[in-house]
């Protein structure tokens, strides 16, 4: 059943593309040297010209369980659906107010993240943004806490008509253990995005995260992925 509802959800990110002009269709692989976990992901992006966007993606993973590490595909199961909307505000020609909500399900974890982010764009290609998020998970299993986290992003990036370099640094403080058996956690990531023409955009990331919320190992995510543009 849930390989089934996987499916139909991918079935109907694909299914919304044909609606919706100057949309993008990103899919995008991830793997974890440690937990050994396979995950994809398929999205489809798009953005009016009054400045707001909203995006819908569905993501499935796979391996990681006993016997299973680093068999693609292997015992595959639902990972996420996830819900986004957002809005570009200018408040001068090179700062941009961006409020935003993100809604997350999971199997047995619904998390509600709505966000401000503020950009400063260099006239060079330069840009450096904060975000803060707030992450309330609303827990439907018994006997689990809902799980209330502050988020805290910064951003230092550089983009041309050739390409987009972008590093994240996102620090995490919670009302519930998150790494280390600690309520804190952080993460790196750094992401490569090559504009080959107007339709294709292949990208890769690279990004340092936690293993476990009671252990301090830490572990590389490995990410490639694919933008077509309509």
């Amino acid at each position: 059943m849930k390989k089934y509802n996987t499916l139909l959800c991918v079935g109907i990110l694909i299914a919304c593309t044909t609606s919706l002009q100057a949309a993008t269709l990103d899919f995008r692989h991830e793997y974890a040297d440690s937990t050994r976990i396979n995950k994809d992901r398929i999205a489809v992006i798009e953005t009016l010209p009054g400045g707001v966007s909203f995006y819908v993606d569905a993501s499935v993973k796979s391996g990681g369980v006993n016997g299973e590490q680093d068999k693609y595909l292997s015992d595959l199961v639902t990972n996420a659906i996830e819900l986004g909307v957002s809005y570009n505000y200018k408040l001068t020609n090179n700062i941009v107010l961006q409020p935003g909500f993100i809604f997350e399900s999971g199997t047995d974890t619904s998390i509600y993240k709505p966000y401000l982010r503020m950009q400063y764009n260099f006239e060079s290609g330069i840009y450096i943004a904060e975000r803060y998020r707030y992450d309330y998970a609303r827990k439907t299993a018994n006997n689990i806490d809902d799980e209330k986290t502050n988020r805290f992003d910064t951003f230092l990036g550089y983009s041309n008509n050739l390409l987009k370099i972008d590093y994240n640094f996102t620090w995490m403080d919670s009302d519930q253990i998150k790494f280390n058996n600690k309520k804190k956690n952080h993460e790196h990531n750094v992401a490569f995005l090559w504009k080959l023409n107007k339709s294709f955009s292949p990208y890769i990331e690279v990004g340092n995260v936690g293993v476990n919320k009671n252990s301090s190992d830490r572990q590389t995510r490995y990410r490639v992925g694919l933008q077509y543009h309509f």
